[in-house]
């Protein structure tokens, strides 16, 4: 279905521009940017969605984990007997105990509602907290000044920083001399951090977990424990081997149960959204197709020569195929080529676009995940380029037809 020897030479001087052909040269250029801009559209599209769920995951598992062991009641007793059974199982490389409690975090008159999170000592560190960046502070200062480490969002709303002191109010009540009161206990704060998320950095607030546990009084226990894994969907096979080994002290959880309905949400999008935006490559076909239907009509008369001369229905078609597949070629590399000049300069954009307009194109309160960044799935590209092959292809099918079906002595007689 290609145009060989002398065919390609026709269709190539088909493509190139003439003086004459000025009207069809534009159509044709004007083809080419219609598929590079369909194809730079889907590939961009699909690669920031992919980096946005890649990353929204990646900060949900990193902060949940990829199995939870949680304590009946809340509690978990002789966790280290349970951290140590746990420990050496295959594909397991980090566990960590916690505490977490709800409570109502003050200063001054500002108050807001958040997560404390006991921490053990050795996790005050930036690896193994999963935290994005360290804003300011230190992490291991909270250990030494029993202070506290605050979600980036939540220590703006309260309108504190490192050395600032709050107080942290816990809903469970004791009893006094005088009747029941709230436990509260005013804290330094240690460091502030982006965890990556704006949700978690609204709520989050890390604590040392002996001092969590003197605070809520809790004893020598813990909440839960996080366990992670050397890959999410190793979750699988290592699931029902933390479950055997944990039998009836606690229950287990994986990612996947707490996170069903988001992941079923993220992969419905990312189906819907290819085939939103490859409706853009369908519709650019159009003008492969509409252009190639006028340069039929003008070159009716040389077409018609070539039948005299010998040239098969077949050849004509060849011809006018190759036409079509190799406007539907430049436009994909053009679109590839400016795909791949986007995505590398993608923060540059949003931020030229921002200060353009003068407005957050990307939300972290809208948008989950603080950061916008981009993954190419190769197989998606490939698939965009297929798709977009196969449609030039196809929209150059009908004018080649129409092409080889024209009747040379009637086109000849008006000449």
């Amino acid at each position: 279905m290609i145009a060989t020897g002398y065919e390609w030479a026709v269709a190539r001087r088909y493509l190139l521009s003439r003086n004459r052909d000025v009207f069809i040269s534009v159509t044709t250029f004007l083809s080419v940017l219609a598929i590079a801009l369909g194809v730079t559209a889907l590939i961009v599209v699909m690669s920031v969605m992919n980096g946005f769920r890649a990353d929204l995951m990646d900060k949900i598992l990193s902060y949940h984990g990829h199995i939870l062991v949680g304590g009946y009641g809340g509690k978990i007793h002789d966790y280290e007997k349970l951290l140590s059974d746990l420990k050496g199982t295959d594909g397991v490389v980090k566990i960590m105990p916690f505490t977490e409690n709800q409570v109502m975090a003050m200063n001054g008159p500002e108050a807001r509602g958040a997560l404390v999170r006991g921490i053990p000592d050795e996790f005050f560190n930036k690896e193994k907290l999963n935290v994005t960046k360290v804003l300011a502070g230190n992490l291991e200062n909270a250990i030494k000044e029993r202070g506290l480490v605050l979600g980036s969002q939540l220590a703006k709303n309260l309108g504190v920083g490192v050395g600032d002191t709050i107080t942290i109010v816990s809903p469970q009540s004791i009893s006094t001399p005088f009747g029941s009161t709230l436990r509260y206990l005013a804290y330094p704060v240690s460091a502030v951090v982006d965890l990556g998320i704006y949700q978690f950095n609204e709520v989050f607030i890390g604590m040392p977990l002996e001092e969590s546990q003197r605070f809520f009084r809790l004893g020598d226990t813990v909440s839960n424990i996080e366990i992670f894994l050397n890959q999410p969907d190793a979750v699988d096979d290592v699931g029902p081997k933390v479950a055997n080994i944990v039998g009836r002290r606690a229950y287990v959880r994986s990612w996947r149960s707490f996170n069903t309905a988001l992941v079923s949400a993220l992969q419905t999008e990312r189906v819907v959204m290819f085939l939103v935006v490859g409706l853009v490559i369908l519709v650019a076909v159009f003008n492969i197709s509409s252009n190639l239907f006028m340069m039929v009509k003008d070159k009716a008369p040389d077409i018609a020569i070539l039948r005299t001369v010998g040239a098969s229905e077949a050849s004509i078609r060849r011809i006018f195929i190759t036409v079509g597949l190799v406007v539907g070629l430049m436009g994909i590399v053009v679109g590839c080529g400016l795909s791949a000049l986007i995505i590398h300069n993608l923060q540059a954009i949003k931020e030229g676009i921002e200060h353009l307009f003068h407005f957050n194109a990307w939300d972290p309160s809208v948008r989950f995940v603080t950061t916008m960044t981009a993954k190419v799935d190769w197989f998606e590209v490939g698939l965009t380029i297929g798709i977009a092959v196969v449609l030039s292809f196809l929209a150059a099918v009908l004018p080649a037809w129409r092409a080889a079906k024209l009747d040379p002595v009637e086109i000849l007689r008006y000449e």
